[in-house]
């Protein structure tokens, strides 16, 4: 009977390889090219939401200020 290291040896080399074949193919049918430009499009949403939120913000501390008599020192946009 073998030695159970030659076994895991065996199972980890057949791992490797398989993982190393999954990469190779994800790097040859753009995969990490589609990921890459959808992750800057969410970013590029999310950049977007929160100036609006900042802006929708600004506005209605502005208003409520207004109606308080109230000056704000909010820093320059």
């Amino acid at each position: 009977m073998s030695h159970p290291w030659q076994f895991y040896a065996k199972v980890a080399s057949a791992c490797f390889v398989a993982g190393g074949c999954m990469e190779l193919f994800m790097i040859k049918t753009g995969f990490y090219d589609k990921v890459t430009q959808l992750e800057a499009e969410r970013l590029e949403e999310t950049r977007e939401q929160r100036e609006e939120f900042q802006r929708t913000l600004r506005a209605e501390l502005e208003r409520q200020a207004r109606e308080k008599n109230v000056q704000l020192h909010l820093p320059e946009k």
